[in-house]
């Protein structure tokens, strides 16, 4: 039987991000949203009207709010990757210098594995068969 990965390429919505020079593996999948929802302390959909929001501004800032957002997105994407950590040992470890850069490779992925908010539902009222 083949092996999906000698078919495709498995690792296509996979990143790294760097971290104090360390290479730390980045996912964005179903996975993600409770990790969101524990960094943020609000559900899914208000994280994401509020970081539309903040990006409709067309320029970022690094305010209390705006990192915030930051750092929940990347703090779920970093667990989502397979490493072990908490919301604050995320904020701790990020100068703000590199947050910018960080933050840009998480939401391209992000961006690229949109989910809608429709879609989370269905996949939780879906009975298993």
């Amino acid at each position: 039987m083949a092996k999906l990965s000698d078919l495709v390429n498995v690792n296509i919505n996979r990143d790294t991000i760097q971290i104090q020079g360390v290479s730390i593996p980045v996912i964005f999948t179903m996975k993600s949203f409770p990790y969101i929802e524990e960094a943020y302390g609000k559900p899914y959909h208000i994280f994401e009207k509020d970081i539309n929001r903040m990006l409709q501004k067309g320029r970022l800032t690094l305010g209390k709010k705006e990192v915030r957002l930051m750092n929940a997105l990347i703090y779920a994407m970093v667990r989502s990757g397979g490493t072990d950590c908490t919301p604050s040992e995320i904020e701790n470890a990020i100068p703000l210098s590199d947050l910018p850069d960080i933050f840009k490779t998480v939401f391209n992925i992000f961006n690229n594995q949109m989910f809608q908010k429709e879609d989370m539902d269905k996949i939780k009222t879906e009975k298993k068969s």
